[in-house]
């Protein structure tokens, strides 16, 4: 990946934190213009897509991420994000599935039973909520204990 792309990563990381969503699109797009594998990159063009309200392009981002190899963590990592946003635009079977994708990678086991409390909360299914949340705690707790 180019030097000049992960500066702008870092640029658009830097205003999205301060809450500059224009600055952060911008600096963020410029980053998957020249390297549209950068995994990172692109889920943070996606959290500020849906931030900025556009959960359907973010979504369309994310999933056009999906396609490209890379390592299995970057892979679940935009599944896990694509759980997010799924959820934040009220498609909470399609988070389901997203999240189940992120949870095959054991690294983001908590992340994603975390996503399917909400989800699941979302559609009413409690008992399902209170499990996945249990199994969140462990998996956090299993996590930073290894």
């Amino acid at each position: 990946m180019s030097v000049v792309a992960r500066r702008y990563y870092v640029r658009g990381r830097a205003a999205l934190e301060r809450g500059d969503l224009e600055g952060a699109l911008g600096h963020l797009r410029s980053a998957l213009d020249l390297a549209s594998g950068f995994a990172s990159a692109r889920v943070a063009y996606a959290v500020a897509l849906a931030r900025a309200g556009d959960c359907p392009q973010a979504a369309q981002t994310l999933r056009a991420g999906l396609g490209q190899p890379g390592s299995a963590t970057a892979q679940a990592a935009l599944w896990a994000t694509l759980g997010d946003v799924l959820t934040a635009g009220g498609d909470f079977l399609g988070a389901e599935d997203a999240f189940k994708q992120a949870a095959n990678e054991p690294s983001f086991a908590a992340r994603a039973d975390a996503g399917l409390t909400r989800v699941y909360a979302k559609l009413g299914r409690y008992s399902d909520a209170f499990a996945k949340l249990a199994s969140a705690a462990r998996a956090a707790r299993d996590h930073d204990g290894a």
